[in-house]
């Protein structure tokens, strides 16, 4: 099971509430989980956290295994209010990490006219995705999108 740890929520106020020093950690955490899918196994594992670039808050995490044999955790970072908000992802050789972070977001706003984009989700072979974004009105769409995780980057297309 894959996690956000939702620090900003005991953040000092601004953007996502966290956005105002100190920031607040906000780890993505790793969780191995019985058969059942409730009980844990042993203790959680950091995989990732928000770092300066990020702003606020990383969230929104999804973990899927490429065909290449790549681990790549999807998530998001900023504030899903704010036009800063985007998808970036970080691959692994692991499921455990470590975590590389990709060179580039694969949406942020502008990017093939969203705003706003997040909250990703792939497929079990990381070859397609869905994600949301703002509209002109203010409302948020599900939009989809194929993948390609060829060695330590992830493309996306339309």
């Amino acid at each position: 099971m894959v996690y956000k740890v939702d620090g900003n929520s005991i953040g000092s106020g601004g953007s996502c509430n966290n956005g105002n020093a100190p920031i607040v950690p906000t780890p993505i955490m790793l969780q191995k989980m019985k058969g059942d899918g409730i009980t844990p196994v042993g203790e959680p594992i950091q995989i990732l956290t928000n770092n300066a670039q990020d702003g606020p808050l990383v969230e929104a995490p999804s973990l899927s295994r490429a065909s290449n044999g790549k681990y790549m955790l999807l998530f998001s970072s900023g504030c899903y209010t704010d036009p800063t908000y985007n998808t970036k992802y970080a691959l692994a050789d692991k499921v455990t990490g470590p975590y590389v972070r990709g060179a580039q977001p694969l949406w942020e706003s502008g990017s093939d006219g969203l705003v706003a984009p997040g909250g990703a989700d792939a497929t079990h072979n990381a070859r397609h995705v869905a994600f949301h974004a703002t509209n002109p009105d203010g409302s948020r769409s599900m939009w989809t999108a194929k993948l390609n995780v060829k060695g330590d980057s992830v493309k996306a297309y339309h």
